[in-house]
């Protein structure tokens, strides 16, 4: 795999490859061609795909020649830039995103960009795909009938085996165990108040977004640029706080609020780039004592807003998605929600439980849109309180508040 960030990737990079030789490996693989029409090619390219997801991840470059021996095998070594002519970039992109989407079960997200300039002309170009190790594995390619499972090895993609068929389903499910367990834990210290600060309300909202890859390899990360970090890594609804690092990483905190014991939130930074960030302002006192809501519009901006920080922060730390994002409300039973205008008492319905556990989100890339990213959490949340769907989003999907 190419060692730099996707988006950064430009034509100096692929003639770096080539000029020093880089050969062929797990996580990297050239291609002089586009994978053509027919059956064999289809499933090929499918499996190519596939294995490297299977795998530990990796760069497959289309527009590149490799090298042969007297024999005419492929060394693994570039010998040349080979661009790609006839279409355009978007035709290419269009071809092979629909081809992933029909040939593989589980569907396998990917980034695929075109990298210009090759021509005398500019028009020629050499196309990009990336790979990242899947956590949903194992991917099967799927076309007219056949089904297969590959994998990846140093000398490239192989069918995999039964056992090792099994001991793919085996890990997904440890893996997704662990993951589990981490939220679980965080949660259960979050209500039993054992919280890097004190906070100033029962009433919590709690966000949680993992970096499956490093999570799950249980990579280190260097969280020495302080100042740098904490500017995208602020608690959920602040504008500010204080910083510093402790034995999980590095924490920032809201700070305390006049008339206020404890604070109004945090955000937990780990070492393996999980985020956990917690706000205790989510519900707000009715009048003349009514039943606290929630604030319905200004709680998903808040949320948007730090989600949207966060992952500028990983960019800074070169993390590469997927990315879970769950969330949570602990200690909002008998909350309402608010709403615009005039609503029958009888139309108010309390949660009805003290810990509320929304599903879980996977986005594959640090530019999605973050609302509509969020959509199905926010519906639950407004399920939650007996209404169908969040009332902040228009008929095609749109955030409108």
């Amino acid at each position: 795999m190419i060692q730099k960030s996707f988006d950064s990737i430009a034509k100096e990079d692929i003639e770096a490859l080539i000029e020093n030789g880089v050969l062929e490996s797990k996580t990297l693989e050239y291609k002089q061609e586009l994978p053509g029409g027919s059956d064999r090619e289809r499933k090929e390219f499918l499996a190519d795909v596939s294995s490297f997801g299977n795998a530990s991840g990796g760069d497959i470059l289309y527009g590149v020649k490799a090298a042969v021996d007297e024999n005419g095998k492929k060394t693994g070594a570039p010998e040349r830039a080979a661009p790609i002519t006839g279409k355009t970039a978007d035709e290419v992109k269009l071809d092979l995103e629909k081809r992933l989407e029909h040939g593989l079960a589980p569907r396998l997200p990917v980034q695929i960009k075109e990298i210009m300039g090759w021509d005398n002309d500019t028009r020629g170009f050499i196309i990009l795909i990336r790979v990242h190790r899947s956590f949903a594995s194992p991917h099967m390619m799927i076309y007219k009938g056949a089904s297969r499972f590959y994998s990846r090895n140093s000398a490239g993609k192989y069918r995999l085996d039964v056992q090792e068929l099994r001991s793919a389903f085996l890990a997904t499910d440890s893996q997704g165990e662990r993951i589990r367990r981490f939220q679980q834990d965080r949660l259960s210290r979050i209500v039993a108040d054992e919280t890097p600060v004190p906070l100033s309300s029962p009433h919590r909202l709690v966000l949680h977004m993992i970096p499956l890859g490093s999570f799950l390899n249980r990579e280190r990360l260097d969280l020495s640029n302080r100042d740098g970090l904490s500017t995208s890594f602020k608690p959920i609804g602040s504008y500010g706080g204080n910083r510093r690092y402790n034995v999980d990483g590095l924490l920032t905190c809201s700070g305390e609020r006049d008339g206020i014991a404890g604070q109004h939130g945090y955000c937990q930074l780990f070492s393996d780039g999980s985020i956990e960030s917690v706000y205790s302002n989510v519900l707000l006192r009715g009048e003349a004592g009514g039943r606290r809501n929630i604030p319905s519009a200004e709680y998903e901006a808040y949320l948007m807003r730090g989600i949207s920080s966060y992952l500028e922060g990983y960019r800074q730390l070169d993390l590469a998605p997927p990315m879970m994002i769950s969330l949570a409300l602990l200690g909002c039973k008998g909350a309402i929600m608010s709403v615009r205008g005039f609503v029958w008492p009888e139309e108010q319905h309390p949660i009805d439980r003290d810990t509320v556990l929304l599903p879980d989100v996977v986005i594959d890339s640090l530019d999605v849109d973050v609302p509509k990213e969020m959509k199905p959490i926010f519906d639950a949340v407004w399920n939650a309180c007996g209404y169908p769907c969040s009332q902040n989003y228009d008929e095609n999907g749109e955030w409108t508040r």
